[in-house]
């Protein structure tokens, strides 16, 4: 039977320097991690069980130890940075090269790709297609109100109106309206003016939250 290959002090070494120095993930065995885990549990039997009474010895191997545990997860750091970038790219239609990633690190990959697809489409289509359905709604209203407008123009006034009634109404305007006609002129109403409607035009204003009635003042 074959001996299992193990990870040394100098091929931790040699794989931070490969991935500090590149913007690409360098080539590891597919059990890399796993060898990294037994080494580390190999040099902690051994600074546990070393001879005290040799402190040279024990301080090297916990500094060595130290040392390689530190490396190790810089060296995880690295690359998990760099498959998070490619993660990203992939989701907006790039097309990165995943041969050199680790079976765990491929499925970090396909994980990160799907949180960024899925945070690009609720951050930004779903907020379109919310917008989108306000501006139909405020579309449908403004032609509703147009619509009504229209019709109470084109209605006959009765001749039995009260003549002490009040024919005008001064209104505020709280958005801004689509030009609309009345019977005696073109109206283009921005927000904040305050102006005085036929009473029938400015009931409809009132009625749709468009406007807001100015009372006279008592004398």
């Amino acid at each position: 039977m074959p001996k299992k290959k193990e990870t040394s002090y100098e091929e931790l070494m040699s794989i931070h320097r490969q991935e500090s120095g590149s913007n690409f993930l360098s080539k590891i065995s597919s059990d890399f991690y796993r060898r990294v885990v037994d080494y580390l549990d190999a040099l902690r039997d051994r600074c546990g069980s070393e001879d005290r009474s040799d402190s040279d010895i024990s301080g090297m191997l916990l500094n060595q130890l130290k040392r390689a545990q530190d490396r190790a997860s810089e060296i995880y750091e690295l690359r998990m940075r760099k498959i998070a970038l490619m993660a990203m790219n992939s989701a907006f239609g790039g097309e990165p090269r995943l041969e050199n990633m680790t079976k765990d690190e491929l499925e970090a990959f396909k994980e990160l790709k799907d949180f960024f697809a899925n945070h690009h489409d609720r951050t930004l289509i779903a907020k379109c297609v919310e917008s989108a359905e306000e501006k139909n709604e405020q579309q449908a209203e403004e032609t509703q109100v147009k619509a009504e407008i229209r019709k109470v123009e084109e209605a006959t006034i009765p001749e039995t109106a009260d003549p002490e009634r009040d024919d005008t109404v001064i209104v505020r305007i709280l958005e801004n309206l689509p030009a609309f006609a009345g019977t005696e002129r073109n109206y283009q109403l921005r927000k904040e003016d305050v102006i005085s409607l036929p009473r029938n035009i400015a009931e409809i204003l009132l009625r749709h939250n468009k406007a807001i009635e100015i009372k006279h003042s008592a004398q």
